[in-house]
């Protein structure tokens, strides 16, 4: 396992590991700390460096109300593997190659679904064949002619954004996604035929969209970015890690929790109520910074993700997907099902945790 290579994004390597620079004692509220905007959880409370006229203070803290920040983990983890039994599944796709599709990745995309969908029988009930589409970099104008077949990208939309990924990322080409939209959706690749092959946890990252597709009946740009990303990137890491062992969440988790870094934001550096403006901007689909540039919603969203599948399992969670089937305010089916209003449950729950588990997982920088 050593050996494997486990890379989620290929800016992957622009980043260089570090330690966070540490406060001189443990916080307490209006003590002086060294650096405006580090964090530190003492006795369950989460104390963030602030500017108090021309000194830096730790503010009064907030107090951490769900469980701890190693036990959400862990209980994540173990209600996913509780309820997610893998079972053998029956051929659930539609594949299209294009003519210089590489025949080795034709293979992981096979092979990598079958074994993502294995872990979704029990909620899965799709009938029709999901289309999937795999063209070379080379090759743009075949994949928007095959998606026309279907009626597929009728606005541009994913045509124009994998034109726009390739200008940008040329021979790191690696776009993979499930279109956000009303009615019937795809998951199509485009990748540079140059780019080597490795381990990672896009295809069952990509999958697991597909699955919100058919559970809230192809509403999902009706779901916040957080949750459709977080929870898509909470469920491929669990996947990767039965596969390759339980080492490799924590190495994953970090890459996702990072991948903002590309920003000139330091999220690392919000108080308790830039935290909650963030969060709020990050509930419009693919507002606030959702998108792949930043890719903001996907770290956070993950933390929210592992704080919601702690407290409430994975029924819960697969309700909440149902849910946005409905003609309804997503933030009431959040309080019908979880009990708590959204705002109280981002400032009592999720961002206490959020924050703990920036301040104790190191960066890139």
């Amino acid at each position: 396992m050593a050996k494997k290579l486990i890379a989620f994004l290929s800016i992957l390597s622009l980043f260089l590991s570090i330690p966070l620079m540490p406060a001189n004692a443990a916080a307490k509220a209006g003590a002086k700390c060294n650096k405006a905007g580090i964090t530190e959880v003492v006795k369950g409370k989460t104390y963030t460096c602030v500017k108090s006229g021309k000194k830096l203070v730790w503010n009064k803290g907030v107090k951490v109300e769900t469980t701890t920040k190693q036990s959400v983990q862990s209980l994540s983890l173990a209600n996913m593997k509780k309820a997610m039994i893998p079972k053998p599944v029956k051929n659930l796709f539609r594949y299209h190659y294009s003519p210089n599709a590489i025949p080795a990745y034709k293979e992981k995309i096979e092979s990598e679904l079958n074994f993502a969908m294995e872990y979704w029988t029990s909620v899965y009930d799709g009938t029709e064949l999901f289309n999937i589409f795999y063209a070379t970099e080379k090759e743009l104008e075949w994949l928007v002619n095959a998606w026309k077949t279907y009626d597929l990208d009728i606005n541009g939309y994913t045509a124009r954004e994998y034109q726009g990924r390739l200008d940008r990322e040329g021979s790191q080409l690696s776009a993979g996604s499930v279109p956000s939209q009303p009615g019937p959706s795809h998951l199509s690749f485009f990748r540079s035929s140059t780019r080597p092959i490795q381990d990672d946890a896009m295809i069952p990252h990509e999958n697991v969209h597909i699955v919100q597709q058919q559970l809230s009946k192809n509403r999902t740009d009706q779901m916040p970015c957080w949750l459709r990303e977080g929870s898509a990137t909470l469920f491929s890491n669990f996947q990767i890690t039965e596969k390759y062992g339980l080492s490799v969440y924590d190495s994953a988790k970090r890459i996702d929790m990072n991948t903002y870094q590309m920003s000139n934001v330091e999220i690392r550096k919000f108080t308790d109520s830039q935290w909650f403006t963030h969060l709020k901007n990050l509930e419009g689909n693919f507002s606030g910074g959702c998108d792949f540039k930043y890719r903001f919603a996907y770290g956070a969203g993950l933390l929210l993700s592992e704080v919601l599948m702690a407290d409430g399992g994975f029924e819960k969670m697969m309700e909440f997907w149902r849910a946005f089937s409905l003609d309804a305010d997503w933030r009431d089916s959040f309080q019908r099902i979880y009990g708590v209003e959204i705002d109280v449950w981002y400032k009592t729950k999720a961002i206490p945790y959020v924050m703990s588990e920036y301040a104790r997982v190191p960066g890139y920088r």
